[in-house]
């Protein structure tokens, strides 16, 4: 992985709070109970998203990981730090 290890230990820690927070949202997702979910392509990519999104990452990302990192880096990372689901609806 490109990314800098304090900056993965940053996101890990903010998504972390969030699951911590909702910890029924992984089943949640995997039943299909959130907006949308009957448009969802790629299940796991939604989930890291909105996990990374709901955790305020979004100008973390953009300012931080950005200038050296691009769109494959950022997935890789999120696909490390967040649970894997499996689809069930």
């Amino acid at each position: 992985m490109k990314i800098k290890q304090d900056h993965f230990d940053y996101m890990k820690s903010e998504i972390e709070r969030v699951l911590n927070r909702y910890p029924n949202l992984v089943s949640e997702y995997e039943q299909g109970l959130f907006p949308n979910a009957d448009k969802v392509h790629n299940l796991q990519t939604r989930f890291n998203h909105d996990l990374a999104f709901g955790a305020g990452l979004t100008r973390f990302i953009c300012d931080t990981l950005y200038p050296y990192l691009e769109d494959s880096h950022i997935k890789t990372a999120l696909n490390k730090i967040c649970p894997t689901l499996e689809r069930k609806f």
